[in-house]
This record gives structure tokens, sequence and C-alpha cells, in this order.
């Protein structure tokens, strides 16, 4: 049987023009590429990351940051805006690869008209829990560190899959999340393809933080689009977990 990430590599393939979505994700992020190009020393980091919906440059890597607060890619008054719009990139690119995946012909447009508000609705959901431990991580102290961390880690896990359940199963955002915590819940493939993103990740965050502190725009270029197909790829193993996780809990069930 073949491999998740050979059948993800092929269903990439059929939507290869999709991985200008994780590109221009990555350049959009203005206060994480104006960090990265204005560092003056070379930063080497380490980082870990749950499967993403649209992985960008900034899933690998994190910009140097130049105090202890809470960062957002957008000004916070335009965040609303930006949760729309991003919402309706997500729901369209994950669509795609969903079409691909079944064979079906990919259709960006229909995909974000259908499933943009249910996306919208859980990443809603992700931007309060997840400002809200940012939050605590840093402003509590050890305590934040003790009972936040593993708060991050474990919601994160267990919320990852809510976008890619909109898509493939049609759910609105609070089915999707409910279905998203039962799949976390199963364990096994879903959890070790959750362990082995997050190391492939990490093995690439080492040469990419290397490359984005070092070669100012020219890295954050080069760097964003050395991520994007891979990030497809991505997109699309998760996408094959997922729907084939939710299958086996619904024959269990049945």
């Amino acid at each position: 049987m073949p491999s998740i990430v050979s059948r993800a590599a092929r269903i990439a393939g059929r939507v290869a023009p999709y991985a200008a979505v994780p590109f221009v994700l990555s350049l959009l992020a203005v206060q994480k590429v104006s960090s990265a190009t204005g560092a003056s020393d070379v930063a080497f980091s380490l980082k870990f990351a749950l499967p993403a919906d649209v992985a960008t440059l900034w899933t690998v890597v994190d910009p140097p940051a130049g105090g202890a607060a809470v960062q957002s890619s957008v000004p916070l008054v335009a965040v609303p805006v930006f949760l729309v719009v991003e919402a309706a990139v997500v729901a369209g690119f994950l669509g795609g690869v969903r079409d691909a995946y079944r064979g079906d012909r990919p259709d960006f447009v229909a995909a974000a008209s259908d499933h943009w508000v249910s996306v919208l609705g859980v990443r809603v959901v992700q931007f309060v829990v997840f400002v809200g431990l940012g939050a605590l991580l840093v402003t509590g102290g050890l305590f934040g560190v003790v009972v936040g961390f593993p708060l991050f880690i474990l919601l994160g896990y267990l919320l990852w899959g809510a976008p890619y359940l909109v898509v493939l199963r049609n759910s609105d955002a609070l089915t999707a999340i409910a279905e998203s915590v039962e799949l976390a819940s199963v364990g096994d493939r879903y959890l070790w393809f959750s362990v082995g993103y997050a190391l492939v990740v990490a093995a690439a965050s080492v040469p990419a933080s290397l490359l984005v502190s070092t070669g100012g725009i020219a890295g954050v270029v080069v760097g964003a689009a050395a991520v994007a197909y891979p990030a497809l790829v991505g997109s699309a193993a998760a996408t094959i977990v997922v729907d084939e996780t939710a299958e086996l809990v619904a024959s269990r069930g049945a």
C-alpha cells in the first residue's frame, strides 16, 4: 500500500498551483517579515508545530521578537477582516486539495464560497483560545508556563483537524470542532501523523531559521518559496489522515 507521503505527493501534483497560497500568505505576514528582515543577529532556532491547514514559512520559523508581547501578523483593528479573508482562502485551498484527493476537478472559488463561514467559525475559536493561552504564557510567570504550555499543545492537537472536517464532511464550525476532538481521541495513526509532522517541521526549522535571519528580504522570499510546495504536500497528507480516521470512527459507530 502506498505511503501517506507518496499519496499526498500525487494529490499535490494535481493542484500544484495551490502552492502559491502558502507562499503568498508567508509574505503577507507583514509584521513577521519586518521582524525577520530587521534582525541584526544570526538566529538559530528549533521549532515544533502540529499540522496546519495552510502551513507557511512562519509555521517553520519564529521571527526574532523585539519584546515580550503577543504578536499578530496584522494590526489588531484589522484582525476581523484578516480572519474573514483568511477563512475564505483556507476554505478554497483545502477544498481544492479535497477535490484532488477525491479525483474531482479542483474548484477553489466554489470551495471558498461553500465553506468560508464554517472555517471562519473555527478560526475565531482558535484565535480566541490561542491568543488567550499566549497571554497566559507571557504574563503568567511560572504558573503560566506550567499550565499554559501543556494546554497549548493539547488544544492544538485537539483542534487542528477542524478546518479539514469542514470541507471533508461539510460540517459547521461547532460540529467540526467536536469531530476533531473525537478523531484526536482515537489515537494511533492520527497521533503519529501529528508527531511526525512536528518532527519534520523541527528538522526544517534549523536551516530555515538561519536563512531567514541572515538573508534579509531575499532570505524570507526564498524561505517562503522553499516551504510552499512541502506545505501543500503536508495539507494533502493531513487530508488523507483526517478523512480516513473519520471513516474509521464512523464505521465503529455504525
